[in-house]
């Protein structure tokens, strides 16, 4: 995949007060408010509020869980949460070492009705997928080599600048090999992606129409 404009620029739009609200608790604190905030920033019609922990925040998924109900849930000491408990939530987090709570915060969530997207064994899965198909890889179970792997498969690694672009072939690649069992290379985060891809598709097609030539953003062997 070739792109003419390395940083992809885009011209900002703000949303609108109609633009469709979707809100991300995240466990990384940089890369996915990043990549996430790239839809936020090319379209109206969506709003990504994205919740990425601070330097002293849980964020295990049990902590991002705990972090929603603080923002949601209306009480005496919250008489006035952040958010709406029926505004779409999306809790976003790697399988990496977090074993069973994972499964209590999956049911939980069903209470509520909010969204899971894990990644397993950490959210590169689903970077890699933006630019290639499934390809197993020595030490693929350890986030650190997958970090390792992304950055040798594309020149100068993936960037929340320009890579996202290709999210609806992230979305196809991963539905792919996606399972319910979130095995080794599997992710949940195109639903998210689904989810709020009909807001933005106009303005991805259009950079894709216009941008895309013959500067390679993937290295050659």
């Amino acid at each position: 995949m070739r792109l003419k404009n390395r940083n992809l620029l885009y011209t900002r739009e703000e949303p609108t007060k109609d633009a469709k609200l979707i809100i991300i608790y995240c466990e990384g604190k940089k890369r996915e408010k990043d990549y996430f905030n790239y839809f936020s920033e090319i379209s109206s019609k969506i709003r990504l509020e994205v919740e990425a922990p601070s330097q002293h925040d849980n964020n295990s998924p049990s902590g991002l869980f705990q972090k929603v109900i603080s923002h949601t849930i209306k009480s005496k000491e919250n008489p006035n949460p952040k958010y709406n408990i029926d505004d779409e939530i999306w809790i976003v987090f790697d399988t990496d070492k977090w074993g069973e709570q994972i499964n209590t915060v999956r049911e939980e969530s069903k209470e509520y009705s909010w969204n899971i997207a894990q990644s397993n064994p950490c959210f590169e899965v689903w970077l890699f997928y933006h630019l290639f198909e499934f390809e197993e890889f020595e030490g693929m179970e350890n986030p650190n080599r997958w970090k390792t792997f992304l950055n040798k498969k594309i020149s100068g690694g993936f960037s929340s600048k320009k890579h996202p672009i290709f999210v609806k072939t992230a979305i196809e690649n991963a539905k792919k090999v996606f399972n319910e069992s979130i095995t080794i290379g599997s992710t949940e985060v195109y639903k998210l992606a689904e989810s709020f891809y009909p807001y933005v598709s106009d303005k991805i097609e259009e950079a894709l129409k216009n941008h895309i030539n013959n500067s390679s953003v993937i290295k050659e062997e």
